[in-house]
């Protein structure tokens, strides 16, 4: 595997995304949080700021999220329409580098849509008076793990338009595995209430294979176990990168047995 094909890849999809997509999830994002910010001027300060805080959290995570859905499930669909993929592999280049160069090119798209939409939600808090000394930890972290989250999630999306080869289909496997990440530990506590034993192993498995959101919620961590919060988030930074490991293997071994 060689550095010197990845980057060019990555370059390529980075630049395509951001031409196509990116630009128009950003316009969209600063629309809706300038007009919920104008709604929002009638309650007070300190109110303000605290919804607005979560609100612009929330949508910059839920945007990126189907920014990077729709970007990686159609990826690599869209070139084997446009029949551009079978160039790249005629040429000294793997399927792993393939795959590999893609997937970075992808995600560096949206972490930058990811900066720009943190600055422009930071400066319209620090307009309304928001506290970054005291609050701007917890609130760059939760945009840190918001990104795992998207990381993670990219690669499960790119298993799964590659293994079903649908586009509807990778789109509802990947949507329903982000929502049930988000219910994993639910999913333990059902499991350990049932009596019937298909049941039971049944949702163990469901709360084994999910990814477990609950570790990559910065703000949880902070109340829960603040004490541990460096401790806790480079353990949840270390959990995406092996689970998103496994997925990329998964995309790879799948996507080698494809005849093209």
């Amino acid at each position: 595997m060689k550095l010197s094909n990845i980057l060019p890849l990555a370059r390529y999809t980075f630049v395509g995304s951001f031409r196509s997509k990116i630009f128009l999830v950003l316009i969209l994002f600063g629309v809706l949080l300038l007009l919920s910010s104008f709604l929002l001027s009638i309650l007070g300060q300190e109110q303000e700021i605290r919804v607005l805080t979560d609100l612009g959290l929330a949508s910059i995570e839920i945007l990126a999220l189907f920014t990077s859905i729709f970007l990686m499930v159609n990826l690599i669909l869209e070139q084997i329409e446009q029949r551009t993929l079978y160039l790249v592999l005629t040429r000294s280049v793997s399927r792993a580098e393939y795959l590999l160069g893609n997937y970075f090119g992808t995600l560096a798209a949206i972490f930058a849509c990811v900066v720009l939409m943190t600055l422009l939600h930071a400066g319209i808090l620090l307009f309304k008076g928001w506290d970054i000394r005291a609050e701007g930890l917890v609130y760059f972290a939760s945009v840190f793990t918001s990104f795992e989250k998207i990381v993670l999630v990219s690669a499960l999306g790119l298993f799964f338009s590659i293994f079903s080869t649908s586009a509807v289909s990778a789109l509802v496997f990947t949507i329903f595995l982000w929502i049930s990440g988000h219910f994993a530990v639910e999913l333990k506590f059902l499991a350990g209430r049932l009596e019937d034993g298909a049941l039971k192993t049944l949702f163990k498995g469901i709360y084994y294979l999910v990814p477990h959101f609950h570790y990559l919620n910065a703000r949880d961590i902070w109340i829960s176990y603040s004490s541990q919060f460096g401790r806790m988030i480079a353990e949840g930074t270390l959990y995406t990168a092996l689970y998103s490991a496994a997925a990329l293997l998964l995309a790879h071994l799948s996507f080698r047995k494809k005849e093209f």
